[in-house]
């Protein structure tokens, strides 16, 4: 890959302190990422969680698991995920990941955003089970999506075009003092699925 395809974006935490993203909108080809996203939706065992709010048991709106250590779950927003072994697919996905970024992860989280009706509201990755400052690389294909950020004091927000293919690593410090998400988009019929890797110890 050229590395003029790679972009690196400052994020200010506090007390002068400055984060970043890296990003690869371009990490994948265009036949790698149509055979990974076709791979995703065929091979991954999808789960329909809810979540409970006021009582009430609300689906949320998109598919998800988690990979890893079999013997290993992760919880948030009080939903227990048990973790499924890699698939060689993603495990050769993982190890690509590590090797692009120079950074260790044993985790992901999948996400299957059916259609433009699927959506994750703000929040940050900052599970105590995630560890101190963790770092998160995140692999999207399919539908091209809008990832926001919005830091917790000063509201900053921005905003990333995430296409077909893209890779992006989250550094130190920004699940802390940032949250993100990604909207609903109307009239968008066509799926993505998004891998967060992350490390546990």
């Amino acid at each position: 890959m050229d590395l003029f395809d790679q972009q690196i974006i400052p994020l200010p935490l506090c007390d002068d302190r400055v984060s970043e993203i890296v990003f690869w909108p371009n990490w994948l080809n265009q036949k790698a990422a149509d055979q990974l996203l076709e791979t995703a939706i065929a091979e991954t065992p999808w789960r329909k969680d809810v979540i409970n709010i006021m009582g009430k048991q609300i689906p949320i709106p998109r598919l998800q698991n988690w990979f890893g250590d079999p013997n290993t779950s992760y919880t948030y927003s009080r939903i227990r995920l048990q973790a499924v072994a890699f698939p060689q697919w993603m495990e050769t996905l993982r190890i690509d990941v590590e090797t692009e970024t120079g950074k260790p992860f044993n985790r992901a989280l999948v996400n299957y955003y059916r259609n433009g009706k699927d959506s994750v509201d703000w929040h940050a990755d900052d599970e105590a089970s995630l560890g101190f400052e963790p770092l998160i690389a995140s692999v999207s294909v399919g539908a091209e999506r809008i990832f926001q950020l919005r830091h917790n004091l000063s509201q900053e927000r921005v905003k990333i075009n995430l296409p077909h293919g893209s890779l992006l690593l989250m550094g130190a410090g920004v699940q802390e003092h940032w949250q993100h998400s990604v909207a609903k988009v109307k009239q968008l019929e066509d799926p993505r699925v998004n891998f967060t890797f992350r490390y546990m110890a």
